[in-house]
């Protein structure tokens, strides 16, 4: 699959950019799909500020830095 024609989407809790193919959640990227519903999570690899894989930038939450405590 191309990466860089891959559609994206905004993530409703912490607001990264994602690729829609990479999250079972339509609104939810797969980090915070992962932290909230235990889906499974990319593997990330990070260039220029963005998962390759994911497109998820790091972003989080406080629901989501409370879910990891």
């Amino acid at each position: 699959m191309n990466l860089r024609k891959s559609s994206k989407a905004v993530c409703d809790e912490c607001l990264s950019e994602f690729f829609q193919h990479s999250s079972i959640m339509k609104n939810l990227c797969p980090e915070c799909a992962h932290h909230i519903y235990g889906y499974k999570n990319c593997i990330h690899e990070f260039k220029n500020g963005h998962c390759t894989k994911c497109y998820w930038n790091g972003n989080s939450s406080e629901y989501i830095d409370s879910l990891k405590k």
